[in-house]
């Protein structure tokens, strides 16, 4: 290929490149005067040109308060449920001695006092 072809063909691309984002511009230009058709202050218009929207359901509470809700459920939790004569009590374990309550000293191992 010849310098010449070469050029030719660069210059070529450069206007076909050039011609093609000018239809991009147009479009853009066109978007703008609808839109400005359609929130103008001619009520004629307004009527006209905006396309109603359809009502949007409820999709319930967003992503954040969801995951708040989620933390505030595991973090105020009451714990397990325990028997109303599982007391607090002293229980000596082979590390020493603790303050729980009676079920879990025995599942420890450990003696109640």
């Amino acid at each position: 290929m010849s310098r010449g072809m070469a050029c030719r063909t660069a210059v070529a691309l450069a206007l076909a490149l050039a011609l093609c984002t000018g239809c991009f511009i147009f479009d853009e230009i066109d978007q703008g005067r609808e839109e400005m058709k359609r929130y103008s202050g001619r009520p004629g218009h307004r009527a006209a040109a905006e396309p109603e929207a359809p009502e949007e359901e409820e999709e319930g509470p967003g992503l954040i308060a969801r995951v708040q809700q989620f933390f505030q459920e595991k973090t105020e939790g009451s714990g397990p449920e325990r028997p109303a004569d599982d007391e607090i009590i002293t229980c000596d374990l082979q590390d020493g001695i603790t303050f729980t309550y009676e079920s879990d000293c025995l599942a420890r191992g450990g003696t109640p006092h």
